[in-house]
């Protein structure tokens, strides 16, 4: 049985299914920051991309995208593309924020956060072409079923020191 389940995850390694650890230097990685830059995530309240980050990779993973770069570094941050004649184009980005308190639900105990997403293209069942804000937490300003809007959150994250 242990065989097995190294077999499974070797052959998930091998089909870049699983994120893989890789170098801002990488070309391939270098193709797709260029891909994402065409979207201008600071006018939708997400933060730029940091030079000094991890990132991990996984490509031909999923039907909704092709490749996704999960940069994780103050936030916590995916990046959606599909492939093209050029090479990649961005379809989606996605921005976690954590916040100062914890909270607690029936599965445990969390950090309250902040998650911004924007897509073009269907990636996380969000609606698409516009900004997606959501608030996991106990914060009366935030909480649900009020319909977040960048004005609401940006007092908070700069609360919080982003």
């Amino acid at each position: 049985m242990r065989w097995l389940a190294v077999f499974v995850l070797v052959t998930l390694l091998g089909c870049n299914q699983i994120p893989r650890k890789v170098s801002v230097d990488e070309p391939q990685v270098q193709q797709l920051l260029k891909a994402a830059a065409a979207f201008d995530r600071t006018s939708y309240g997400f933060t730029g991309i940091p030079q000094s980050a991890t990132l991990r990779l996984e490509v031909d993973h999923a039907k909704n995208y092709d490749a996704m770069l999960h940069i994780s570094s103050r936030t916590s941050r995916t990046i959606a593309f599909r492939k093209s004649a050029d090479g990649y184009r961005w379809i989606g980005d996605q921005e976690i924020f954590d916040g100062p308190k914890n909270y607690t639900t029936p599965d445990g105990t969390f950090n309250e956060h902040v998650t911004l997403t924007y897509e073009v293209e269907p990636v996380s069942g969000f609606s698409t072409n516009q900004l997606n804000i959501t608030y996991d937490g106990e914060d009366p300003r935030l909480a649900f079923p009020r319909k977040l809007m960048l004005s609401d959150i940006k007092p908070v994250l700069k609360q919080w020191g982003y």
